[in-house]
């Protein structure tokens, strides 16, 4: 009894330490999606058209959409012509995707 006590103990401090492994590699993965998307974002023009930032952020529709319900503010040129501010991509961004 004292044996399987012992290895229940061990067994439940080896669960807590994967635990603690697992949640520090999902932080570095957000931080590296985060730095990844922020070096993206250098390459932008000042006022990006849709399109051309989904295709160079490499994201969908879908997403981008997601981010505007978020917050992320876009402007709307024409009825054909929506356009991002970078600056207030990177703001959004660091507000909403930073460790």
């Amino acid at each position: 009894m004292e044996v399987t006590i012992s290895v229940e103990k061990q067994l439940d401090s080896i669960l807590d330490k994967i635990k603690d492994l697992t949640s520090n590699m999902e932080k570095l993965t957000k931080q590296a999606e985060y730095m990844d998307m922020l070096v993206k974002v250098e390459d932008l023009k000042p006022y990006e058209q849709q399109e051309d930032l989904k295709k160079k952020l490499g994201i969908s529709q879908r997403t981008l959409n997601k981010w505007v319900s978020m917050g992320l503010e876009k402007q709307i040129w024409s009825s054909r012509n929506i356009r991002y501010e970078r600056e207030e991509l990177r703001k959004f961004l660091k507000n909403n995707f930073s460790v």
